[in-house]
């Protein structure tokens, strides 16, 4: 009998002692990890007000945020559950942001994601709301589980500039890729028109990989009916 407690007052202590060292490196690091979270967060966002359709960003540098308090100040809408917007497979994510520049165009911020390949595909985008709204811009932060040498290749800056700017024309029939559309536009002047139609050229730079690109479009998609059904869009 005294061995078998002696044996349970061991494990409690071995459980008591693991359980304060998780607990220990947990609270050592969550500081640096929310940091490194932030940091690529303010990465995207400045990312995506670069001006897809002209040079240099949207808002003047010094409204680019730069800390949290910044970040926050721009939040257009939250809420408590984390998904401001879902259809399907595609959300959009809490919270959004809104910028408005010094030409009086409405910047929206959103992140938004669909399932590819292997999970979901997470992207920070941009719209931008003149007299029409169109798609300004996309920078992709989750892809990790998509295929290397192919769905991953979401990543690389030449695919994703395949899929800005879109117009208000291309939005309101709805993004798709260009194998779904049944078409493949092999010169710069088609590749941009068929932006202006909503389609997006990527088999040319994404052989073999159609789920993947397929997810950035919907998630491009999901975040214009978020924005339609928040009256943004009349």
């Amino acid at each position: 009998m005294k061995n078998y407690m002696k044996t349970g007052f061991i494990l409690m202590l071995f459980v008591v002692i693991s359980g304060l060292i998780v607990s220990w490196v947990y609270v050592s690091t969550k500081p640096a990890i929310d940091n490194a979270e932030l940091q690529a967060k303010l990465k995207a966002i400045k990312k995506v007000l670069q001006n897809s359709r002209g040079e240099g960003l949207l808002i003047s540098d010094n409204k680019i945020p730069k800390t949290s308090q910044e970040l926050d100040s721009a939040i257009w809408d939250s809420n408590d559950s984390g998904v401001l917007y879902s259809k399907g497979k595609a959300k959009v994510y809490s919270p959004a942001y809104k910028y408005i520049n010094d030409k009086g165009q409405e910047i929206y911020i959103l992140t938004v994601s669909s399932v590819g390949f292997g999970g979901e595909v997470i992207s920070v985008v941009s719209f931008v709301k003149d007299k029409k709204i169109y798609f300004n811009n996309l920078e992709v932060i989750s892809y990790s589980q998509e295929t290397p040498g192919l769905g991953a290749n979401i990543s690389e800056e030449k695919v994703k500039e395949r899929f800005y700017p879109i117009s208000y024309e291309g939005l309101i029939k709805g993004v798709k890729v260009n194998k779904d559309a049944g078409v493949i536009l092999n010169t710069p002047d088609k590749i941009k028109k068929g932006k202006e139609e909503g389609i997006v050229q990527t088999s040319d730079i994404m052989t073999g990989a159609t789920i993947t690109p397929r997810a950035v479009a919907n998630s491009i998609n999901i975040g214009f009916e978020y924005l339609k059904s928040k009256g943004v869009i009349q």
